[in-house]
């Protein structure tokens, strides 16, 4: 089983660890962030600002 992993710039606020927890992540700063998980984070980073501004993520269209 793969562990899920949240790389987060640390300090990180306790409501950004237990919102991080409640979802099974687990937290490790970000400088060891490694290469590949770079890549990925992009992607779920972006939906996670807008939610942060209150927006909708953007939806696929057709």
């Amino acid at each position: 089983m793969t562990e899920k992993i949240a790389y987060e710039k640390h300090p990180v606020s306790p409501e950004r660890k237990a919102e991080l927890r409640a979802q099974g992540f687990k937290i490790i700063d970000a400088q060891f962030k490694p290469a590949q998980a770079q890549e990925q984070a992009t992607e779920v980073e972006g939906e996670q600002s807008a939610a942060k501004r209150g927006r909708k993520p953007a939806q696929a269209q057709e």
